[in-house]
């Protein structure tokens, strides 16, 4: 029987220290699998005659165009959790003729807000605004709870202003650090193939000691899909095998 193959794998990686899956992944775009090895020759003037085969080595290589952030996170040697973090805020408001209507969606954590008047474009800055009386001074603000209040000649007119701050919230995180690293993983690779009477069989390629090389790129391209690519090196294990192929 002849057979085609058309098809990513999905995967299931498993932690080699927990030996517990860790992620599916049944959404790769591409997945394959490449063995190499150097050789040396001895040759007879200049003709091959002898021939020595070096170490093998293996890779596994995914591309993703959708992909949950566990990912990166375990490209970084880390895991995602849930702490307090300070998370940065912008926001342009309205303010009324003579210097009201304007209040923040949320209160800033103290000492973090900045403002400033907005040209006609509402991007570009203008004059900051600072915290004093606004009642006699221009260019400055009061803030109650989460209303601000603007100078009435500095506002003689209606315009706009934009805010930044910073808000303590408990978030979803990982952090990358100059000392972790990707640990290993044993993955299980399902797969199927087509054969020349047209009936699907399923395989498995159960890799045995990967580990992912800690590069990361993610482009955020208006005009194309970001991908997320990765390519592990397989490694031997104990027994000095590096992948089975079974036929499920």
């Amino acid at each position: 029987m002849l057979y085609g193959i058309k098809d990513a794998a999905n995967m299931r990686i498993d932690s080699l220290t927990t030996g517990k899956p860790v992620i599916y992944c049944n959404y790769a775009k591409t997945s394959s699998i490449e063995f190499t090895s150097e050789e040396s020759y001895a040759y007879n003037k200049t003709t091959k005659a002898i021939r020595w085969d070096k170490a093998r080595e293996g890779k596994f290589q995914t591309s993703l165009e959708i992909f949950e952030t566990k990912w990166i996170a375990l490209l970084f040697g880390t895991s995602i959790s849930s702490s307090s973090m300070s998370i940065a805020k912008r926001e342009v408001l309205a303010v009324q003729a003579g210097g009201a209507g304007a209040s923040l969606a949320v209160a800033p954590k103290a000492g973090s807000l900045v403002i400033f008047k907005l040209d006609a474009d509402k991007i570009s800055h203008g004059t900051e605004q600072t915290a004093g009386t606004p009642a006699t001074t221009e260019n400055t603000y009061s803030l109650a709870t989460l209303a601000l209040t603007f100078n009435a000649t500095t506002f003689s007119s209606a315009g706009y202003v934009v805010a930044y701050y910073l808000v303590d919230s408990t978030v979803s995180k990982f952090t990358v650090d100059n000392v972790s690293f990707p640990g290993g993983y044993k993955i299980y690779a399902d797969s199927a193939i087509r054969g020349t009477d047209q009936v699907d069989k399923y395989v498995q390629y159960q890799l045995l000691n990967c580990k992912p090389k800690s590069n990361v790129s993610l482009t955020m391209d208006a005009d194309n899909v970001a991908k997320l690519d990765i390519e592990w090196d397989i490694l031997a294990d104990s027994s000095g095998n590096m992948m089975h192929y079974v036929e499920v």
